[in-house]
């Protein structure tokens, strides 16, 4: 039966690639990563042995943990509905099988540059332990752009774990085999290394070493018989070459080479660059360092796991974990640019740990790109959608866009999830507040409460709820038991400053406000009711000191400036300094009209007579009916022999002072 057409997971099937003793292998779509996929699906005759089904699981398993650019990457292994399968790169090409076929005997060069990327793919397979079986043309791939990818690790093993086929089990084309996969014994990397022999001999001559009519000739040849030379079918082929390949053709699997670097150093050649055929890819280095990084990271040196981490990534840059670490240790030292490169890298290797794609998303969160962090976030609810985290965050990215509804709906999910989760509660409390559906926003702060007692902004909202309601006794307890919680919610502290100072007693709001700004650094609205009280009290200097800070920190809050010239006005007799104050003002709140009156008060001491009367012209122009400015102008006129202007500004002051309606 055909699944073209139809959907596994969340994978929807084209079109059949090819059948084979595991199952069926498929062209698919992945809907969330927009990409096309493989799928190789375990045959139905097969779902019914429990050993055959575990152990496609496990070798599965293990090929996933393989991330080599010459090796076709596993994307995921699940199940759906009784149905057992896993979805990997889908490669565009042909696999070398085929090329063989079609150019014959390769030349030199041409067959090491495939020869060395299956080599150093499979080098790094076993450098995590894991041993191919089954290193044949046909599980090599050549992408259309001419790369090299090994495929088909589903009959891989796990080289330190017990041998996965029954005794005597023969897997694996014949022709490539070694001696002791022959025998059916148990195998180590070695055998790859035989079976690399095979295909390099194969590539250079056109021919197997071995052939004969039938499997137990073949299998007999490779047991007992010396393979030919390659000199003897190819005369080009350099004596180091065919030197390498007899090695690794060795019966005795002691003889062979016993690692794939010591076989690509001796497979250089003068016309080979040498980079080549040079390895810099060390997982067993790799892990070391990586759990160095670890170590340092628990220990809180976030600067030496980032050390570490980058040089196990140098050492092994396949690797998704460590590059996750990486980004982890970067974005706790506030490099976020440099965390998202880490965390996209992590992403790009193992497109289905939804971790990687969590801690991508919070990163574009915390540096404000929501749309990216909703993307992330949204995958992770494919990858995992029992992860109440991410329905919270995506609730926490719409809210911050305004689309209400959209984060209701996603802490909705969240709290389905996870119903003792106090945050969404109070999240949705702040989303239904906006709304203006202030019981139902106070329903969700209460029950986000009854959660956690120690929910100090919870508490800060229901007391703000309160004194709109005008329960100002309800709203200090909760503001005061808010403090008690977190003695550095500055909020709180603010509010009752300003409560205290509404209600005259402004020594103690003093304190309020001195603490709020002590432990919220930039906390401008605090620093300007300080000054207002520092005025109030006459202690200009202190009052002066705390509006500078309020204007250093939100330049534009215009009030600030306006006390400011006043108080080198009228209290420190700074003219110059009072002026730029004013002048600023009218720069931002050009109808504050009072601070044109004041810079010609201020330019009139200054002897500038043409400035005051500018500015008191635009004071008549604001604000027609103050009758002092016609009064000052009347005089200034008067003063310079124009008696006319100034009979008829005074006019105009007195009819305003008789009838100012």
């Amino acid at each position: 039966m055909t699944m073209v057409s139809a959907t596994i997971g969340r994978y929807h099937i084209i079109e059949e690639l090819g059948r084979g003793g595991m199952g069926v292998v498929y062209k698919g779509h992945d809907p969330l990563l927009n990409r096309s996929v493989a799928i190789k699906i375990l045959s139905q005759q097969l779902i019914g042995n429990p050993e055959s089904k575990d152990r496609f699981i496990r070798e599965a398993q293990a090929a996933a943990r393989l991330n080599h650019p010459n090796i076709t990457a596993i994307f995921d292994i699940n199940e759906h509905e009784g149905i057992y399968f896993l979805v990997f790169e889908f490669i565009q090409g042909q696999s070398l099988d085929r090329y063989v076929r079609e150019h014959g005997m390769l030349s030199l060069q041409d067959s090491l540059k495939h020869f060395i990327a299956v080599a150093q793919a499979l080098d790094y397979a076993h450098q995590h332990g894991i041993v191919h079986r089954d290193v044949k043309p046909g599980n090599v791939m050549i992408t259309d752009d001419g790369k090299v990818k090994v495929a088909d690790f589903g009959i891989a093993w796990v080289e330190t774990s017990h041998t996965l086929t029954q005794p005597g089990e023969v897997i694996g084309s014949c022709f490539y085999f070694s001696p002791e996969q022959a025998r059916g014994e148990k195998v180590d990397r070695r055998a790859d290394i035989y079976s690399l022999g095979v295909l390099l001999y194969e590539m250079l001559t056109g021919q197997v070493p071995f052939r004969a009519d039938n499997l137990p000739a073949v299998i007999q040849l490779h047991l007992t018989q010396e393979p030919e030379p390659p000199t003897s079918r190819n005369m080009a082929i350099p004596r180091s070459v065919e030197a390498a390949i007899l090695k690794c053709m060795r019966k005795d699997p002691s003889e062979r080479y016993q690692n794939v670097t010591d076989l690509l150093k001796d497979l250089q050649t003068e016309d080979l660059p040498e980079d080549l055929t040079r390895t810099k890819i060390s997982p067993s280095e790799a892990a070391l360092h990586n759990i160095l990084g670890n170590n340092y990271y628990k220990q809180g040196k976030l600067d030496l796991a980032v050390m570490e981490w980058n040089k196990a990534t140098n050492l092994d840059p396949y690797n998704a974990l460590t590059h996750n670490n990486l980004g982890t240790a970067l974005d706790g030292m506030g490099r976020l640019g440099e965390a998202i490169t880490e965390y996209g890298k992590a992403v790009d290797l193992n497109p289905n740990n939804f971790v990687a794609h969590y801690n991508l998303g919070s990163a574009h969160y915390r540096k404000g790109e929501l749309e990216r962090s909703i993307e992330e976030y949204r995958k992770v609810t494919v990858l995992n959608p029992k992860f109440a985290p991410a329905y919270y965050n995506l609730g926490n990215g719409y809210f911050k866009l305004g689309k209400l509804d959209s984060a209701i709906e996603e802490w909705q999910k969240a709290l389905i999830l996870n119903p003792q989760f106090a945050e969404v509660l109070y999240n949705l409390g702040n989303a239904y507040y906006r709304k203006g559906r202030k019981e139902e926003a106070m329903d969700y702060w209460n029950k986000a409460l009854e959660l956690d007692p120690q929910f100090a902004i919870a508490l800060y909202n229901i007391g703000s709820m309160r004194m709109e309601q005008g329960e100002v006794d309800a709203a200090v307890e909760l503001w005061q038991r808010c403090i008690e919680v977190n003695p550095d919610f500055a909020e709180a502290r603010y509010n009752l400053g300003n409560l205290h100072y509404d209600q005259g007693n402004v020594e103690l709001a003093i304190p309020e406000w001195e603490k709020a700004t002590q432990t919220k650094y930039g906390f401008w609205q605090a620093h300007y009711n300080l000054g207002n009280a520092y005025f109030y009290l006459s202690q200009f200097d202190e009052a002066i000191n705390q509006w500078q800070k309020t204007v250093q920190f939100q330049d534009q809050h215009w009030p600030a400036h306006w006390n400011l010239g006043n108080t080198y006005y009228y209290q420190r007799a700074q003219i110059d300094a009072a002026i730029v104050e004013w002048q600023r003002v009218a720069g931002i709140n050009p109808r504050h009209w009072q601070a044109y009156y004041n810079l010609g008060e201020a330019y009139l001491d200054q002897g500038k007579v043409e400035l005051a009367i500018l500015e008191w012209d635009k004071v008549v122009q604001l604000n027609p009916k103050f009758w002092h400015v016609y009064h000052n102008l009347g005089t200034l006129f008067y003063q310079r022999g124009k008696l006319d202007q100034a009979i008829a500004y005074w006019t105009r002051a007195v009819a305003l002072m008789l009838f100012p309606w």
